[in-house]
């Protein structure tokens, strides 16, 4: 099974209401929620919150939040941090640039 993870993020008041009416229906699909993170934090250049979830709830997760109008970062979790948000990344919304060396410093 594979694992990924979603960063929901926000610029605004009104962008971060939305993402967090978001959580309740995240976890009916099972998904479990990280911290609410007003402030950039690691390689994340705006506040956010990490969504888990797998292969199998993927397509319910990635269709909810793909008509959203927030930007959310999905990437595979395979534990190679730079790879992971390089190489099997995708976005719904605007692409962000992620601080890559702030991952290399970790890795």
């Amino acid at each position: 099974m594979d694992y990924f993870h979603a960063h929901i993020y926000w610029e605004n008041q009104n962008q971060r209401n939305l993402a967090i009416s978001l959580r309740d229906k995240l976890k009916e699909l099972g998904c479990p929620l990280g911290q609410v993170i007003d402030k950039p934090i690691g390689p994340h250049p705006l506040p956010m919150y990490q969504v888990n979830y797998s292969t199998k709830n993927a397509t319910e997760v990635e269709e909810f939040l793909s008509d959203k109008d927030l930007t959310v970062l999905l990437h595979h979790d395979t534990g190679n941090h730079i790879e992971d948000h390089t190489k099997r990344v995708r976005w719904i919304g605007k692409k962000l640039d992620l601080d890559i060396e702030w991952l290399k410093s970790i890795s």
